[in-house]
């Protein structure tokens, strides 16, 4: 009988050991509010589609804190917008405007994951503007994407 515990038990140790195959659903999604550092410069790529390119500064909440005495740091990362949307936050967006960006991770084009360098960027697919002072936004048309593009 204790034997049979036994082989039971250790059956049970190298089931629960064994690699396992996690099915994780296709999930990479971010949101996050903060100020931008820099006013978002734009360019163009090869193939005339707009870009651009700022950082965002997120204050964590201290109240969260899961350690006693230590003071979380600012986060500030890269944030990737594109088309359209890049010519809205050239028009809209300065130094110190607030936003609510959606998006996803995307590894950026610098990173050497030979040496252990892997930087991340937020490629934004939706942005919400927090400032007040903007008033109502007007959608950019082809036609004023292109007059942007030749410096109209």
């Amino acid at each position: 009988m204790e034997q049979e515990n036994n082989t039971t038990v250790n059956e049970n140790i190298e089931q629960a050991t064994e690699e396992k195959e996690y099915n994780f659903p296709d999930l990479n999604q971010v949101t996050i509010a903060g100020v931008l550092q820099h006013d978002p410069p734009i360019r163009w790529t090869k193939k005339g589609v707009p870009v651009t390119n700022f950082l965002l500064k997120a204050v964590p909440d201290q109240s969260s804190n899961c350690f006693e005495e230590s003071a979380r740091q600012d986060c500030v990362i890269s944030v990737v917008v594109w088309a359209k949307q890049a010519l809205q936050c050239k028009k809209y967006l300065k130094k110190d405007s607030a936003v609510i960006i959606a998006g996803e991770l995307q590894s950026m084009p610098n990173a050497k994951p030979d040496e252990g360098f892997y930087p991340v960027q937020i490629n934004a697919q939706w942005i919400q503007y927090l400032d007040k002072s903007l008033g109502e936004i007007e959608d950019i048309d082809d036609e004023q994407m292109s007059r942007q593009r030749s410096g109209e």
